[in-house]
């Protein structure tokens, strides 16, 4: 048997709606401004292949929404949301940065999502029953 271990353990901190929710703080940078970062609440969802984010918070960030490449984001079910993928850096105080492509969404989305693109960049394991998640970079 496989044993994976964690270096950082995260409670369930409540989502807007008062329920408790695997949610990642981290400060979003436009790479070519990395002293003007925003601070958002991110939803990690092992269900979402990308990560997608507000356009607004694109638009904040210095970036041309519309200049990015288009992607196709599909819930298993209705409508298709239309996003433009820009490449950002992600900070965290104990996690530290990740920079990868991030989907800012053309309409308007109810919760920033992390997919399992950012999953890629770090080891991440759930327990639903205690309300925790913990998380590990990879070298």
């Amino acid at each position: 048997m496989e044993a994976v271990e964690y270096k950082y353990r995260f409670p369930y901190p409540l989502d807007p709606q008062g329920d408790p929710s695997p949610i990642l703080q981290l400060r979003v940078f436009n790479p070519s401004n990395t002293f003007s970062g925003l601070d958002i609440d991110t939803h990690l969802d092992s269900g979402a292949e990308y990560s997608l984010l507000n356009g607004w918070i694109a638009r904040t960030l210095g970036f041309d929404l519309l200049s990015g490449n288009l992607r196709t984001y599909g819930p298993l079910v209705g409508p298709t949301i239309a996003g433009r993928v820009h490449r950002v850096r992600l900070s965290h105080p104990e996690l530290g940065n990740f920079d990868m492509e991030m989907g800012f969404s053309t309409v308007e989305i109810h919760r920033e999502i992390l997919g399992r693109d950012f999953f890629n960049l770090t080891q991440i394991g759930f327990r639903e029953r205690q309300l925790t998640y913990y998380l590990s970079t990879v070298p």
